[in-house]
């Protein structure tokens, strides 16, 4: 499978860029090599902790992942086995849809706004908000590994927010224009 490699304040050796190779062929098992538009790797170090960040491009939906560690071996094999996970439950999900006879239509956009913990805006990022059900958007929210999603409700044509709460259950906020 084709990936690009983005690294930042790592110097990716030979060993490490098997090892990636390794790890995330497991990948192209689970999903078809075709379905995928494109994959990207960042990989970044601050102090002794590194951030490995898997994203993968699908017709209709992103896949995210993201791990954090102190070993780049331990938190790559964390990584990957997270994003075969999320592949194999987005899999599953489509899978069901399709075998129930709803009509799949997984025209979904991806969200990938970043929170950032600062008092100004650092990093500003946009993206079209498509009609989509309820369902369609938590799958969206679960394959980005977020805890809110923005989208435009199909039925009721108004922007809503679909959120995790606290106590792990989920809730909508519906805006009126």
């Amino acid at each position: 499978m084709d990936y690009n490699i983005y690294s930042k304040d790592v110097t990716i050796t030979d060993s490490m860029k098997d090892y990636i190779d390794k790890r995330f062929s497991k990948v192209s098992k689970v999903v078809n090599e075709e379905k995928v538009i494109s994959m990207d790797l960042r990989l970044s170090k601050v102090r002794a902790f590194y951030n490995v960040e898997a994203t993968a491009h699908l017709p209709g939906v992103v896949v995210r992942v993201e791990e954090k560690g102190s070993d780049f071996y331990t938190v790559v094999d964390a990584a990957s086995d997270a994003f075969e996970r999320r592949l194999k439950r987005f899999k599953e999900r489509t899978r069901f849809k399709h075998k129930n006879g709803i009509k799949e239509n997984l025209e979904l956009v991806p969200s990938q706004f970043e929170e950032e913990q600062s008092i100004t805006v650092t990093r500003r990022k946009r993206f079209t908000i498509k009609p989509m059900t309820e369902e369609e958007a938590l799958l969206q929210m679960e394959m980005l590994g977020h805890t809110f999603f923005i989208f435009r409700n199909i039925d009721t044509d108004e922007v809503n927010v679909l959120y995790t709460r606290k106590n792990g259950s989920l809730g909508i906020i519906e805006m009126n224009e």
